[in-house]
């Protein structure tokens, strides 16, 4: 399988696919990496009286639902922060995820809980998610851990979010362009944020990293930052 658009890597001695949809994606085990979902947050800011979108929650369940047709997907591992608040624990963000969890009753789910999933507390037990600390090991992917903080692990390649990596490319004419990337160094992996509205880390990458930027409906050769 050749994913459109990706950039294939070998990542702690597994493959791995880096998607336009800002994903990992594990073939051997049919598993689609994801960070920082944050659903409820838009919900969140429209309660404290800012006006902000209506329907994110709705377009991160259809942009994942694609996802897991596209590929088949049989397990989808969550980097962390999959709701924002508790302000998430609300019907109106519950419902739609409780309706796309019944359309993939034999898709396996593990969240890592991150810094805001702590805060929220965990989803609903009818949600099927099982739910696990950090680091997890992968299981059908030795070598390969899940975490939401970003971190060294020896001996193990790390999967992560949290930060929302962007990546700054410059043009002629002194055009910039601010973008979502992947962000690797070492025998870590960075993921860019999932959410629709979750926004970007305007700090640049650390020197040393190599940076996959996410546009235009493809992800582009690493860039290496110094």
């Amino acid at each position: 399988m050749t994913p459109a658009d990706g950039q294939a890597i070998v990542f702690g001695g597994q493959p791995l696919w880096l998607l336009p949809q800002g994903v990992a994606w594990h073939p051997p085990s049919r598993t689609v990496f994801l960070a920082d979902l944050h659903l409820g947050k838009a919900a969140a800011f429209r309660a404290r009286g800012l006006p902000v979108p209506v329907g994110t929650t709705s377009d991160n369940l259809r942009r994942l639902d694609a996802l897991v047709h596209e590929h088949a997907a049989a397990r989808i591992v969550l980097l962390g922060d999959l709701l924002h608040s508790a302000h998430a624990q609300q019907a109106g963000v519950l419902d739609p995820l409780r309706q796309w969890r019944a359309a993939h009753p034999a898709l396996a789910c593990v969240l890592v809980r991150g810094n805001h999933d702590r805060h929220a507390g965990d989803p609903p037990a009818d949600l099927g998610l099982n739910v696990v600390d950090e680091p997890w090991p992968v299981t059908d992917a030795a070598g390969l851990v899940a975490c939401h903080h970003p971190q060294q692990i020896a001996g193990q390649a790390v999967l992560a979010g949290h930060l929302h990596p962007m990546v700054t490319l410059s043009g002629p004419g002194r055009d910039r362009q601010r973008l979502p990337c992947f962000c690797r160094s070492g025998d870590l992996l960075v993921l860019p944020a999932f959410g629709a509205f979750t926004g970007g880390n305007p700090l640049p990458p650390p020197a040393g990293s190599t940076c996959y930027a996410v546009g235009g409906g493809r992800v582009w050769p690493g860039v290496s930052i110094r």
